[in-house]
């Protein structure tokens, strides 16, 4: 099977050495982790997604997708990983596990969180049922055997789009103040990871009596941090808050990375409001730039960029094409809030402990070296805060945001964020 790229051509593009375009999933578990076992569950899991199992190949300048028939493998580490290599076979995904963490280390042009979590919860059916000796629910898990739905295979980036729609809310496109401009963070290239843990109940109350949701809160009190800590910055802080761009393309089964995003200045008038009136606000903004037209009109920036890509007479021309684009559009970023949705791992989720995200970067550039990764399982809410900086003033100014807004929240572990690496050879 080959596979030319679509969806994943700004990825592939993109990607650098310093900026891999990975991302890694930590689960917590209840126990040590079984390495036989967990052997097992990937074995079987991995046979019910074939779209996974590849490798990455470049015929010339156009780079496709290669099935690879050895096994996907699991690693008894917590180093990372380099991806679409010899040491993992040339696949872009592959699971590691050291004591009671199992790690699943992704390449983001393969995938997006939203695509991974069916895979995450077949995996935990058949890893939680052989551990524990117990059997499962079945119900939502897509089972080994199991023949892939069309739409699992189909990228609905490539289907045709109408026109425009007239009078939609355009996105923030000016200049934002940059954290790397802010006199405060020495840029590294390695990446801190506080991860911290929120009750769900008492986070989502807070959500309700202030007429918000969980990304929308913590963004407006990222937000709020950084402009506490440059009130006379001459730009303002911008969030942008990831989107999953499935539900407009009405492709909710896709396992493509299909992600867009919202942005949200902290300007103005705004600054001077109550905080419920600013989190309405902030949610006005994402209402409107969620709106399916105005995902679309995303798509369709997309289907541009790609028609302008098979114009250009080589790979370096590309490369150097999605370059620049990413550095005038991550100048209209300050720091980037992803979250996915609360998790869905059916009756294995009282087995996990936490889940956590570490992605190489949420995008390819020092501009934005600053990301909180979302994520709910079993009654707490993981807040992991991303920064490619040692300074510790921006994470002690959000968990103030948390205090004065009367959060309870525990920083569970301070690490390093061990996204895995790309073969050079792919770039």
């Amino acid at each position: 099977m080959r596979k030319k790229l679509y969806s994943e051509l700004r990825t592939f593009y993109e990607m650098t050495q310093a900026d891999p375009h990975t991302f890694r999933l930590t689960l917590k578990m209840k126990d040590l982790v079984d390495g036989r076992l967990l052997r097992r569950a990937v074995d079987q899991t991995m046979k019910r997604y074939p779209y996974f199992c590849v490798r990455l190949r470049r015929e010339g300048d156009d780079p496709c997708f290669e099935e690879v028939s050895d096994p996907v493998p699991v690693l008894h580490t917590e180093e990372r990983t380099e991806l679409g290599g010899g040491s993992v076979s040339g696949h872009l995904i592959c699971f590691c596990y050291l004591h009671n963490r199992i790690h699943i280390d992704v390449w983001h042009g393969l995938t997006d969180g939203g695509g991974i979590a069916p895979l995450l919860k077949t995996l935990l059916y058949y890893y939680c049922s052989g551990f524990y000796g117990t059997k499962l629910s079945e119900d939502g898990v897509r089972l080994c055997g199991g023949v892939p739905q069309q739409a699992e295979w189909d990228d609905p980036a490539l289907r045709p789009l109408d026109k425009k729609r007239a009078g939609l809310a355009a996105p923030w496109n000016k200049p934002a103040f940059q954290v790397a401009d802010g006199g405060i963070a020495r840029l590294t290239p390695d990446c801190v990871s506080y991860n911290l843990r929120v009750p769900e109940k008492t986070f989502m109350n807070f959500n309700f009596s202030n007429d918000g949701s969980p990304a929308t809160i913590v963004s407006l009190l990222l937000a709020r941090a950084i402009d506490g800590l440059h009130p006379d910055a001459a730009l303002p802080p911008v969030i942008a808050m990831c989107l999953n761009q499935r539900k407009a393309l009405r492709a909710p089964l896709a396992h493509q990375s299909l992600v867009g995003d919202v942005r949200l200045p902290y300007a103005g008038r705004i600054k001077a409001l109550p905080f419920s009136v600013q989190t309405t606000c902030f949610r006005g903004m994402v209402t409107l730039q969620s709106d399916p037209d105005a995902v679309l009109d995303q798509i369709r920036d997309y289907q541009d960029l790609a028609a302008q890509l098979e114009t250009l007479p080589d790979y370096a021309a590309r490369r150097a094409c999605c370059a620049k684009r990413m550095e005038k559009l991550s100048r209209c970023m300050t720091a980037v809030v992803s979250y996915v949705g609360k998790a869905d791992f059916g009756e294995a989720e009282r087995f996990i402990h936490e889940c956590s995200a570490y992605p190489s970067t949420a995008l390819p550039s020092v501009h934005v070296p600053l990301t909180i990764e979302m994520s709910v399982v079993n009654g707490n809410f993981m807040l992991n805060f991303l920064q490619f900086f040692r300074e510790e003033d921006y994470i002690s100014a959000f968990v103030s945001q948390l205090r004065r807004n009367g959060l309870d929240y525990e920083i569970t572990e301070v690490t390093e964020a061990r996204y895995p690496s790309v073969c050079a050879g792919l770039f």
